[in-house]
């Protein structure tokens, strides 16, 4: 069965091959949509992605069945999975032999703000954290200098801590 540093070095051969793609002057940024349609009768959320769908719910307490993670549990799942897919850029890029990789995210979220029963109460979740645990045969300096170099290079890290413009409209469509 291969292994994650089995992976880590094949990961190295394809992200050779798509830098070189990326050098070609035609190269792009690449499109990214989401689609949330929300279930009539349920409320339930289920969001596309390429291929794939998301069931997103809320729970009981605010009307929801409980079918899927929240919105606010996605940003954490979000931000795990990325840091985690940046830690093994990094890692494939040093050539660094990590035999196990785990990336917890945890925050808060208070709902007296977003339901305004407490007008000072945050909306945003609120004291994001992560953890990422890595074994292998890697120096302690070497893995403060990947931490640095992926919270540098990680887009969702970086959405978070440098906010980025979110421009918005509402349409109207016939019912």
């Amino acid at each position: 069965m291969p292994t994650l540093s089995d992976y880590l070095a094949f990961k190295a051969q394809r992200m050779a091959a798509l830098r070189e793609k990326l050098a070609a002057p035609d190269a792009a940024p690449a499109p990214l949509r989401a689609v949330a349609r929300v279930a009539s009768g349920s409320g339930v959320r289920p969001v596309s992605i390429r291929e794939f769908t998301i069931v997103t719910d809320s729970a009981p307490a605010l009307a929801g069945y409980n079918l899927g993670p929240t919105a606010p549990e996605l940003l954490l799942a979000s931000l795990a999975s990325c840091l985690a897919h940046t830690y093994l850029i990094v890692a494939a890029n040093r050539g660094a032999q990590f035999e196990t990789l785990e990336v917890e995210v945890t925050a808060q979220i208070d709902f007296r703000g977003i339901l305004e029963v407490t007008p000072d109460a945050p909306i945003a979740p609120s004291g994001l954290a992560y953890i990422a645990r890595v074994s292998g045969d890697v120096s302690d300096d070497e893995l403060h200098q990947i931490r640095t170099e992926v919270e540098h290079l990680c887009p969702v890290f970086r959405a978070l801590v440098e906010p980025v413009p979110v421009s918005g409209r509402v349409e109207r469509t016939a019912s």
